[in-house]
């Protein structure tokens, strides 16, 4: 069907109303060719919960990840540098208790964010802050389907993943369906065969 049949004989899709141009929008969307989510990296800064959840998620489906952590790579179960510098982390400089400085860097380094979590919470709302600031997307708590339409639309390469430390795991599944992709195969190590002598 014609774009200016679909339009409903308006001239701009301004004169639509709400429920016009999402009927719009889902009917485009179900005849435009399947286009792949171009992820290429997620980036967090590294603290339990949401943001480490993210990074496992990247790395079990083979998407390179990264990131700027606090000074120290401080999280709440203590400094952690192994671990996050395992996700490619780099150490932040000295920052405040609530890490504005990691929050702003990793806002910058990404093309987009996803927040899991309470939104009112302080970190929350420096990232929502932060984001708007920067003329970032966002968006916060989707489901997969969201996640996907979200990343496509914003053309997000880079994915900055936030949020709280008490998130539920099941965040990790609408990151996995939200990403489109299928977990990657394990490594499994080549072991060469005992010699024996006898």
């Amino acid at each position: 069907m014609a774009l200016s049949k679909r339009v409903t004989g308006k001239e701009r899709i301004d004169d639509m109303t709400s429920e016009e141009r999402a009927s719009l929008i889902a009917e485009i969307r179900k005849e435009a060719p399947p286009v792949e989510v171009g992820v290429k990296k997620i980036i967090s800064g590294g603290q339990v919960g949401a943001d480490l959840f993210g990074l496992e998620v990247g790395k079990e489906l083979g998407i390179e990840t990264g990131g700027t952590a606090p000074p120290g790579f401080q999280t709440s179960k203590g400094k952690q540098k192994d671990l996050l510098k395992g996700f490619g982390l780099a150490e932040g400089v000295a920052d405040p208790k609530i890490y504005p400085k990691r929050t702003e860097r990793n806002v910058v380094d990404s093309d987009g964010t996803v927040l899991f979590g309470r939104e009112t919470s302080p970190g929350s709302r420096l990232t929502k802050r932060l984001a708007v600031k920067h003329k970032k997307p966002y968006i916060a708590n989707p489901t997969a389907e969201e996640l996907s339409a979200w990343l496509s639309d914003n053309n997000i390469e880079t994915l900055n993943v936030a949020g709280n430390r008490t998130v539920s795991e099941s965040m990790k599944d609408v990151l996995r369906e939200g990403l489109g992709k299928p977990p990657a195969p394990p490594v499994i190590p080549v072991v060469a065969p005992a010699v024996v002598k006898g």
